[in-house]
């Protein structure tokens, strides 16, 4: 399914309309609608930039691969995101580096839309040779925006930790990336 503008309005204005018609309280209607309406805006708004790599009518570097498709794109930004949350992840290409190189990643993900590619493909060398699933996503917005950053990100890595409550989902989401490089 295509994204467009167009769509995205479509569904804000049906949800729009249906919260209208569930709202008893007049006067707190336009404020609540207008908070819920630019909270659904920046989340189809972040869904639609997770997605779309870069401007239209651009390609994806191929030399970017794997790349994730747009359902694991998902997955793996919600994972970072929890992973900034637990404080473990590591963000950019020189800290990615360095916990490779220390033995405590659980995988690498990186921006496929940075420019110029070159200044992260160390880290695929890197990562084949300490046995770490990597993968690429298409934007490098979206992955600092999961990162908890207001920058672009290009790279990044979730770390491990024994007591994790992310571990399942670690485990999981590293199983999904090492079948994308098979």
């Amino acid at each position: 399914m295509e994204w467009n503008d167009s769509r995205v309005h479509a569904i804000i204005v049906a949800m729009s309309s249906n919260i209208l018609l569930h709202e008893n309280l007049v006067s707190l209607s336009f404020n609540l609608t207008a908070v819920i309406l630019i909270f659904l805006a920046s989340l189809l708004q972040s869904f639609f930039d997770a997605v779309t790599p870069t401007m239209p009518g651009e390609e994806v570097n191929p030399k970017a691969y794997p790349l994730a498709d747009a359902q694991l794109t998902i997955t793996i930004l919600d994972l970072v995101q929890q992973a900034a949350n637990y404080k473990q992840l590591k963000k950019g290409a020189n800290e990615a580096t360095k916990t490779l190189n220390r033995g405590i990643s659980e995988f690498v993900v990186m921006a496929a839309d940075t420019e110029p590619l070159e200044i992260l493909l160390h880290l695929p060398l890197l990562a084949e040779d300490k046995n770490v699933p990597y993968v690429f996503v298409p934007s490098k917005q979206a992955l600092g925006r999961a990162c908890g950053v207001t920058r672009p990100v290009i790279a990044c890595s979730v770390t491990t930790n024994e007591g994790s409550q992310l571990k399942s989902q670690i485990h999981q989401l590293k199983d999904a990336i090492e079948k994308l490089l098979i």
